[in-house]
């Protein structure tokens, strides 16, 4: 996150949390602990493309047209403050897939294409990682997750990409469930000690073995 990215984050949580609450969060970026499963899924074989059903859409929110898409109601949706530096990393290039219907917005997710976290999650290189999915609880158990997640990988596809990566909490079982629908394998479990968002001491468990490694921003 950018400085004043950072700073203005603080103002907006004081004024509408107070001061206790941002005290909380910037705590939480003194040190912070999390846990990871971490997966990919090959983009070279054959993907068909999702089908939508009960007036379903799929819409891609960019750079190009993230001022005209992101509604109050969009970002409501999407944790309000806590799309703050999501929405940031699309105004740079990112991209965020929406669902929606009649009956409004169903799920939404982050392709992230310039980020540290990758380096978090145990990767050398830079494969775009999804991330930072959520779908309505109406819109839950009939495999929704598993299209989005399908739409964005066709997207990655047809723009040259072999592979990706998506990241979920160890304890999020329906995540889990959903990623591997859609193809994903799992490929280690990371923990990461976060200090200042600037050192992280990092254990990350892999069929070849336990490594540990220390990465500083």
């Amino acid at each position: 996150m950018r400085f004043n990215e950072f700073t203005g984050r603080i103002q907006r949580r004081w004024r509408q949390y107070g001061a206790w609450q941002t005290l909380r969060f910037l705590l939480s970026r003194v040190l912070r602990h999390q846990e990871y499963l971490v997966f990919d899924v090959s983009l070279d074989a054959h993907r068909p493309r999702p089908e939508w059903r009960d007036g379903e859409r799929v819409q891609i929110i960019g750079p190009e047209n993230i001022d005209s898409e992101v509604t109050p109601e969009l970002r409501k949706f999407l944790g309000g403050e806590e799309a703050v530096e999501n929405l940031a990393g699309v105004r740079r290039g990112d991209r965020l897939f929406v669902v929606k219907s009649e009956r409004g917005y169903l799920h939404g997710g982050y392709i992230f294409f310039e980020t540290k976290q990758t380096r978090i999650l145990g990767e050398t290189g830079k494969p775009p990682l999804i991330g930072c999915c959520g779908t309505a609880q109406f819109a839950q158990g009939r495999g929704l997750y598993r299209r989005a997640l399908n739409a964005e990988l066709c997207y990655l596809k047809d723009r040259g990409y072999s592979r990706a990566l998506i990241e979920t909490s160890p304890k999020n079982i329906p995540s889990r469930k959903g990623i591997e629908a859609a193809g994903f394998r799992l490929c280690r479990q990371v923990s990461a000690w976060i200090m200042l968002n600037l050192l992280v001491f990092q254990k990350y468990v892999e069929p070849s073995g336990t490594k540990w490694r220390i990465i500083l921003f």
